[in-house]
C-alpha cells in the first residue's frame, strides 16, 4: 500500500499525541497573581509587542509588524514605549517583512524570532542581523516533526539556554518546543529536538493550547500560555522532554474592569521576562480597545509579584 507524504506525517502526528497521553495532564489550579501593577504603553506609533526580555535590567520588546526592537521605560507614573535599535533587514538579510515574535539576549547581542522566515536573527554589537541559522534546516526539522503546520502559528517565544542552544516556542495546533544548538560560528545547526506539547494541565476556556513566550532565569524554564492566562515552569524529566510544572494565573488581572479589552475571545499575552522578584508580560491587543475606553487602543504591560 502506498502512503503519502501528509498521511505519514499524520500517523507521526497521532502517535506522538498518542504518547503524550501517558503523562498526567489532570486539570491544577495555578496560583493567583495578586500583588500587581498594570500600565498602557504609550507611544507615537501603535506597536504591538509580541516579546520581551531583560538586558542590563532593562525591559525590552519587539513588534510583529515593525523592524525594531523598543525599550519600556517608565516617566511619571506612566511607561513608555521607546525605540532602541533600527534594524535595516532590506540591507542585512535582503527581506522586507521579518515578523519578529521573540526576543532574548545571548551574551551581549540580540537573537530574535522572525515568524515569516521560521528562523532566528543574531543582532550583533554594531546592529548588523544574520540569519541564525544560514538555510531553512530548523523549519524542515521541526515541520517534518509535525510543528509549524499552520500559517501564523508558527515560532513564538525564545529564551538562551547557555552554550550556542537555544529554546524555541512553537506557538499552537499543535504547540510545541524546539531545542536547537549551533555550532560556534553559529551558522549551523549541531543538533535539534522538536517536542510536541499538544495537552495541557490548564484550564483553556475552550481554546486551543499554546505557548507565547519562553524566558529562563537560573536555569528554570518558564512559559506564558496566553490562551489559559498562566505562567508556568516548564521542567525538563528524565526522557529529557519538558513538562508543565507549577503555574501562576493572571486571569482575574486582565478581566478586571480597568483592563479587559473589548474582545477577551482570544488572550493576547505574547511577552514574558522574569527576574527574582517578578513576572513581566506584554500583551499584543491587535488593537482592540479597551472594554471601558474603547478608543484606547494601546497594549498593556503588567509587572506581577511573583509568590
Amino acid at each position: 500500500m502506498k502512503i503519502d507524504y501528509l498521511t505519514s506525517l499524520r500517523v507521526c502526528l497521532i502517535l506522538a499525541v498518542g504518547a503524550s497521553w501517558a503523562q498526567p495532564y489532570a486539570e491544577v489550579i495555578p496560583i493567583p497573581l495578586t500583588d500587581y501593577r498594570a500600565y498602557r504603553l504609550n507611544s507615537p506609533e501603535l506597536i504591538e509587542p509580541s516579546g520581551l526580555t531583560l538586558k542590563d535590567g532593562r525591559l525590552y520588546t519587539v513588534g510583529d509588524k515593525h523592524n525594531a526592537i523598543y525599550e519600556i521605560t517608565f516617566h511619571d507614573e506612566e511607561a513608555h514605549l521607546e525605540l532602541a535599535i533600527r534594524l535595516n533587514s532590506e540591507r542585512d538579510l535582503d527581506v522586507s517583512v521579518l515578523d519578529l515574535e521573540g526576543i532574548t539576549v545571548m551574551d551581549d547581542d540580540f537573537v530574535l524570532v522572525s515568524e515569516a522566515h521560521h528562523r532566528l536573527i543574531l543582532l550583533d554589537s554594531d546592529h548588523t542581523m544574520h540569519w541564525l541559522p544560514a538555510n531553512n534546516a530548523l523549519y524542515a526539522s521541526a515541520y517534518q516533526a509535525g510543528l509549524l503546520q499552520l500559517h501564523n502559528a508558527g515560532l513564538e517565544g525564545l529564551a538562551y539556554l547557555g552554550n550556542n542552544q537555544f529554546l524555541i516556542a512553537a506557538e499552537r495546533q499543535p504547540r510545541g518546543l524546539i531545542e536547537v544548538t549551533f555550532d560556534k560560528s553559529l551558522s549551523k545547526i549541531k543538533t535539534q529536538t522538536n517536542q510536541l506539547l499538544p495537552f495541557s494541565r490548564q484550564k483553556l476556556h475552550n481554546r486551543h493550547p499554546d505557548l507565547t513566550g519562553l524566558f529562563v532565569l537560573n536555569e528554570q524554564v518558564f512559559g506564558l500560555q496566553r490562551n489559559a492566562y498562566v505562567v508556568h515552569e516548564l521542567n525538563r524529566g528524565g526522557d529529557g522532554r519538558y513538562y508543565e510544572g507549577q503555574a501562576w494565573s493572571y486571569e482575574a488581572i486582565v478581566r478586571h474592569p480597568d483592563y479587559a479589552y473589548a474582545s477577551m475571545r482570544f488572550g493576547h499575552a505574547e511577552g514574558l521576562a522574569v527576574d527574582g522578584d517578578y513576572f513581566y508580560m506584554v500583551f499584543d491587543n491587535n488593537q482592540i480597545g479597551h472594554a471601558k475606553k474603547p478608543n484606547d487602543k494601546r497594549p498593556l504591560l503588567i509587572i506581577a509579584k511573583r509568590p
